[in-house]
């Protein structure tokens, strides 16, 4: 090829990739963004509380990753469905870093479009106030719990998820290069969300991020409800859940549970996501990170079904307690003795 010709192709390339990666959000979104997640000086309380929580929950995510490279562990997927998440993106991104679409569903509003340029200083306080609330809260226990997420999102200043969502990703180094509203319709119910379109920083990889508000009652996953649709489009996806309070335990959600598990190929959750006779050892391999002992009985949640195959899978793996929390083993032990991370991958 000409050198002259190969200049100008390498150099339109380079050019397309800069206009690839360049935000489309406002300077004003932008400086919006950074005041959330407590990255500008402009309010040094909130910086200094929000660099607080998260030294403790980068801390985390670094065990988290370190912990994964000494395993047999290898998400080979493009999509991940995370279940019943909340605005857990840490834990997400910890053990699927390297997928391009992560599609999370939970109990919050989605709260975007914001107003946030509307409000007064005091109201602007107050959504602050929420995210550095709901970022300690996720630093002290590795979870959260739906009560705290309630109390935060459901504040009319906050009006939902988006911001924390926002601030906790820009926290993580990625940044937001365009926003837009989501929805799911079928059979006169609609679900609402937003994507983000994301660049991560330091994998140097363009990224989506789908949250939408979904209320499993029992009855969705069927054709032309919507969701079926939805889910079933995908393709081949990986699912992480943890801190799911049982909800797939039991028949009562189980058209939603299979179809999901109809195109998964990786999952990664803890004891109160799916049961583990849902895998069995001829069409998956089954594998545990840490000890189980027992499932937790919650208050207003599923009853957790007996797994004695779980105590058995413990024994036989005979793994070392977990060096981060992670799941509901944490609420009777204040320790990581009773931490475990299922992992099952089809064969």
């Amino acid at each position: 090829m000409n050198p002259k010709l190969f200049l100008c192709i390498l150099l339109f390339s380079l050019q397309c990739q800069v206009v690839n990666n360049k935000p489309s959000v406002t300077q004003m979104e932008s400086n919006e963004f950074s005041e959330w997640a407590g990255l500008s000086t402009d309010d040094p309380v909130h910086k200094k509380e929000m660099d607080t929580s998260w030294n403790k929950l980068i801390t985390t995510k670094d065990l988290i990753t370190e912990y994964l490279k000494q395993k047999d562990y290898h998400p080979h997927v493009k999509t991940v469905v995370y279940p019943f998440s909340g605005i857990d993106v840490l834990n997400l991104f910890s053990f699927f870093p390297q997928c391009q679409n992560y599609i999370l569903f939970g109990l919050e509003d989605p709260g975007y479009p914001t107003k946030y340029s509307e409000l007064s200083e005091k109201e602007k306080s107050i959504v602050k106030s929420g995210i550095r609330n709901l970022s300690d809260h996720l630093a002290g226990r590795n979870y959260f719990t739906y009560r705290k997420m309630k109390e935060e999102t459901k504040k009319k200043e906050l009006n939902g998820a988006y911001p924390v969502f926002v601030a906790f990703l820009k926290r993580m180094g990625k940044e937001i290069l365009e926003s837009k509203e989501e929805t799911i319709s079928g059979n006169g119910i609609t679900y609402k969300g937003f994507t983000l379109l994301l660049y991560d920083t330091k994998l140097n990889k363009k990224e989506s991020l789908t949250y939408f508000k979904i209320f499993l009652i029992g009855n969705e996953g069927i054709p032309g409800d919507g969701l079926y649709e939805y889910f079933s489009n995908l393709g081949e996806i990986g699912v992480f859940t943890k801190s799911a309070e049982y909800l797939f335990h039991g028949e009562k959600r189980k058209s939603f549970r299979d179809l999901l598990l109809k195109n998964a190929t990786f999952i990664v959750q803890d004891e109160s996501g799916f049961p583990i006779r849902l895998f069995p050892e001829e069409s998956w391999k089954r594998s545990m990170f840490g000890r189980y002992e027992k499932s937790w009985n919650l208050s207003g949640a599923v009853t957790p079904e007996n797994q004695p195959e779980l105590i058995k899978l413990s024994k036989e793996t005979n793994d070392q307690i977990l060096p981060f929390p992670f799941g509901y083993g944490f609420l009777g032990t204040k320790d990581n003795r009773q931490s475990a991370v299922l992992v099952f991958e089809k064969k």
